[in-house]
């Protein structure tokens, strides 16, 4: 398997990157989370946020994605927090990974390059087993607060700190 390589999103991969963050939602969510979540509105509400995270990024954003052979396969992104009461001035805002690249690497360069070793909080959905084993592997550990999904058969996520 070749490298991958951790870079900024271009302006001219706004489709491709709304794409891959539906597929990395299905992939991940697939058994948690309606259809609905990765169906067209879903991807008209992708394609209008990489849109604005592409073409008209805020200041304190921070976005990546891991490329290998050509092909995107991840994207991380961070910023300041949005929660009504934040904990952390920085929130990692997402990471995914497409599946059969979890366990590369990619995932952890991509969280390198857009949180760091800074203090953060982050969401993860209850019962990820993988994502909370990085998580907490990368210093985080779980604050008590928790929230709706958004979806009737999401559950709750669990605020992570460091």
């Amino acid at each position: 398997m070749t490298e991958f390589a951790i870079r900024a999103p271009r302006t001219d991969e706004v489709e491709v990157l709304a794409d891959l963050h539906l597929r990395t939602w299905k992939e991940t969510y697939g058994g948690a989370f309606p259809a609905s979540a990765w169906g067209q509105a879903a991807r008209e509400q992708r394609l209008r946020m990489w849109d604005a995270i592409c073409n008209r990024p805020r200041p304190a954003d921070r976005f990546a994605v891991a490329e290998r052979d050509g092909e995107l396969i991840g994207i991380a992104g961070s910023g300041a927090s949005m929660d009504d009461a934040p904990v952390r001035e920085k929130h990692l805002f997402f990471i995914y990974l497409l599946a059969a690249e979890q366990g590369s690497g990619a995932g952890q360069a991509l969280l390198d390059t857009v949180v760091s070793s800074e203090p953060a909080s982050l969401w993860v959905l209850e019962g990820n087993a993988r994502a909370i084993a990085f998580y907490e592997r990368n210093g985080f550990v779980f604050d008590g607060a928790r929230q709706p999904t958004g979806f009737e058969t999401g559950g709750e996520e669990l605020r992570m700190v460091r």
